[in-house]
């Protein structure tokens, strides 16, 4: 390891609470659990010091259902890593294949989506995998990559698997927890017991008592459940966002510690497509308007944002972008939003997992209340901004007429 490498602490300071498995060998590494809990990041922090401190010919193999989405999650988690630790001299990083060498061994990270069945297929030599969300990908895509570890390759073989326990009837649960599986270790985890958690997202995860018991149970629980109820069933996944449609309008929901979202809408043929631009959190207003500069290339395209925040959408106004407040009316926003197909681009991930679990409350009675659980939404709110207060601005929006914004 070169000396001008300097860790702040030991292997075990940085994986936290996942120390305990510093040395675990099990072929499957199963970390579920609650969101926030810091599964991904002990497991971005296991496939790097393995790559930089075990003298074999590593080629580690990360994994996620789409190509998008991998590249901005457990791609630039790992990139972050690198520069947190000081050590962006000894790593040569290709962004187009996304993948990562270690200079001083040749120590490989891979990346490869299962949206490209055939690429994995044609891996040879796989030391380990992380597999993040396997929740995603379906148990025969699971199998491919099983079979991807095998032979002698100089080390143990493992593959990591991170993820938020959602459908108790999904496979993952089948295949890990209602079986014994030989040389497996299975880890449960909650954001209380990650001390790199803030303050502030605990007291969101403990209010979703108060508004759902199934959420609560599943994202801050970490248990396994089955979510009911779920709002918009009128999606589904696209390979990106169509050329030509008959507009193209953009939702922002501010944040600072929850992330600021952009999201652009289209209409094509009747019907709407929605792509997630940014999801971001730390975002100052500066910082945001930089970020549109690259996002929106046409200042005059319609932008609705979250009507909670006037001063920002004013300053983002004056700097030059038809930015608009937006109607906040959920009931009848979401009722909007049910009427069209709503196809959402691949890359759209962090928007696809708030899709899955945008759901209705229930009251302590079982009653279905017409209220979405407040949480993990800020991509549905963006969306539901745009489509709904332009359709209000412009009778004629989403009924097949075209109605672009001036140019």
């Amino acid at each position: 390891m070169p000396a001008a490498i300097e860790f702040a602490g030991t292997y075990a300071d940085y994986l936290g609470k996942f120390s305990r498995y510093q040395d675990d060998q099990s072929r499957y590494l199963v970390w579920y659990g609650g969101a926030g809990s810091g599964k991904s990041h002990a497991a971005a922090t296991r496939v790097l010091f393995r790559l930089m401190f075990e003298p074999v010919n590593h080629r580690i193999l990360v994994v996620r259902k789409t190509f998008p989405s991998l590249r901005k999650s457990c791609f630039a988690l790992l990139q972050d890593k690198i520069r947190q630790w000081g050590a962006s001299d000894y790593f040569e990083v290709n962004k187009s294949d996304l993948t990562l060498t270690f200079r001083p061994n040749g120590n490989q990270i891979i990346t490869a989506s299962m949206d490209d069945p055939e690429k994995i297929k044609s891996i040879e030599r796989v030391t380990s995998t992380w597999i993040e969300e396997p929740t995603e990908i379906t148990e025969s895509e699971f199998t491919q990559l099983d079979l991807r570890l095998r032979g002698d390759v100089g080390t143990y073989k493992q593959h990591i698997l991170t993820f938020n326990p959602i459908d108790q009837n999904h496979w993952l649960k089948k295949h890990f927890f209602d079986r014994n599986v030989d040389n497996c270790t299975i880890d449960h985890s909650t954001a209380w017991g990650n001390p790199w958690i803030d303050r502030e997202y605990l007291k969101i995860l403990e209010g979703l008592a108060a508004q759902d018991s199934t959420m609560h149970d599943v994202y801050a629980l970490g248990k396994w459940g089955v979510l009911k109820n779920i709002i918009y069933t009128n999606w589904d996944v696209v390979p990106e966002f169509p050329e030509n449609c008959d507009y193209v309008i953009y939702g922002l929901d501010f944040g600072f510690n929850n992330p600021s979202v952009l999201v652009r809408i289209g209409e094509k043929d009747g019907e709407m497509y929605w792509e997630e631009l940014l999801y971001q959190s730390g975002l100052t207003n500066d910082d945001l308007i930089k970020q549109l500069a690259e996002l929106i290339p046409n200042k005059r395209d319609y932008i609705y944002g979250d009507t909670a925040e006037p001063a920002r959408i004013e300053e983002i106004a004056r700097a030059g972008y038809n930015i608009h407040p937006s109607d906040k009316s959920v009931k009848d926003g979401i009722d909007h939003c049910k009427r069209r197909k709503i196809h959402v681009t691949a890359g759209s991930s962090n928007g696809i997992k708030e899709l899955q679990g945008y759901r209705y409350k229930e009251d302590k009675n079982g009653t279905v209340l017409d209220e979405p659980v407040k949480f993990n939404d800020h991509f549905c709110d963006a969306g539901r901004y745009a489509a709904y207060t332009h359709s209000k601005r412009h009778p004629g929006a989403w009924s097949g007429i075209s109605i672009k914004s001036k140019r």
